[in-house]
Parts: C-alpha cells; structure tokens; sequence
C-alpha cells in the first residue's frame, strides 16, 4: 500500500482555506483536494502492508484501543521523526483514511461542522506536541509507540487495557505526564491500574491523576529507570491502596 504525505505548501494551502472547504469534508471521497490544489502530494517512500482500521461501531471512540493495534503493528517502521510531522497525517487524514476520519470524527451533515473541528483532527492545530495526542491518526501511533512491548513476544500490547475506555481523556492525561512519556514507566502505570480495576472496581479520573502525579513524585526522588518495570508497578499500587483503602 502507497502512503502520501502533504506537501508543505499543499498543507498551509489547506489550512488556511479550512472555512472554504467545510462542506467538501462531507463529502464521500477526496478527489476534491486535487480540484483544488495540483499535486499536492507526495508519496512517502516507506513501503506498508494494505490494511484498514477498525469502523464497525455506532461510538467510534470504543475502537480506538483495537486500532492503536492496527495502526502500529502496520507503521512500526517509521520514525520518531516522521511520525512527528504534520505533512505525515495531514497527507493520511487526506488520502487513505478519509473514510476512517469522516467516521471518527462523526463528520456527516454540513450544517454541523465548524472549522474548528476540522482543523483539530485533520490537521495541528493545538501545538506541536498536544497535537501528536490530540489528531485521531497520530494519537493512535503514539500510544502504540508509547505501550508497545517488544521483549512480550505473546501479548506486546497488554498495557492497553486501561485505555479500553474512556480512552481520549486517559490519553491526554498520560503524555501530560513528565515522566510517563517513558515507555516503562507509562506501561507500568497503565499495568498497576488495570490490575487494581480488577481488584477494587472502576478507578475515577480523581485517583487516576493521583497516580501519575504519584508517578512524578517519586521519579523526582529516586532514579527511577534502576527499578523493574514490575518493581515501579509494586510500587504504585501500593500507594494506592495505602491512600485509598487503608482500614477498610
């Protein structure tokens, strides 16, 4: 499967013109782009398996944790690099997953869409970094990239099930985090919730950030890249059960 980039001026183009296409983001296909820009892509030379994400649900924001699966177990291959760059996912958002973007974003009647929206999800609109977690295609590579366990040869997305629900809000929590930004330390945190979720029922969003502030704390005291991932997990659920279930 060939993937395109935008080019950078092809994507300042669009940008700018967001208020004068707002109806053409209805629309079934993309041809419009090409109407309306000559060449405006270019193809991005790393060759990927074909593959298509998950649209089979009337909430689309259930299947964001089975396509961070999809997603990155098909762009393993890029790099931290070109996976930061907006051309990327502008140039996906405008090609290949523009069918999977209408259908995420629940972009159906013209009257509904504000440009705000479109600049969002189909573009960076909110900073460079917050977009990486913020635009529906980037934020799926990043978790992957973030979670992904490669010595796990079973099951290299077991820290997923946390996400499972309520996934946008917990993402956005996670990478606002100093120190989660580390695959380890991120898994271990994710693997500590699931595992109390289990234990002690659904963890509100008040004890969730507790945990990642927890997180913090203790990185700013000890060198926490010395403890074991299973350590950092001991360790996380211990506070919480001491904060939260002490004398119960």
């Amino acid at each position: 499967m060939k993937l395109y980039f935008m080019k950078e001026e092809a994507l300042n183009y669009f940008k700018d013109n967001v208020k004068y296409n707002l109806k053409n983001y209805t629309l079934d296909d993309n041809n419009w782009i090409y109407e309306k820009y000559e060449e405006p892509l270019q193809e991005f030379k790393i060759p990927v398996p074909d593959f298509s994400l998950e649209m089979n649900s009337d909430k689309p924001e259930s299947l964001d944790y089975i396509n961070v699966k999809i997603l990155y177990d098909n762009l393993k291959e890029i790099s931290d690099t070109q996976a930061s760059d907006e051309r990327f996912w502008v140039g996906l958002s405008h090609t290949h997953f523009w069918k999977f973007l209408k259908y995420r974003c629940k972009i159906q009647n013209f009257e509904e869409i504000k440009e705000e929206k479109i600049l969002n999800n189909y573009f960076f609109k909110q900073g460079h970094k917050r977009s990486l977690i913020t635009n529906p295609l980037s934020r799926l590579w990043w978790v992957g990239r973030l979670i992904y366990d490669k010595e796990n040869k079973e099951n290299p997305y077991y820290a997923l099930e946390f996400l499972e629900n309520d996934f946008s809000t917990k993402v956005l929590s996670l990478f606002s985090s100093n120190y989660t930004n580390n695959p380890k330390i991120a898994r271990a945190v994710l693997v500590a919730l699931a595992e109390i979720e289990k234990e002690v029922g659904k963890i509100e969003r008040k004890k969730f950030h507790e945990i990642l502030r927890y997180t913090n704390m203790i990185a700013g005291i000890i060198i926490i890249d010395y403890l074991t991932q299973d350590e950092l997990k001991e360790k996380i659920k211990k506070h919480f059960y001491e904060k939260y279930l002490k004398g119960e």
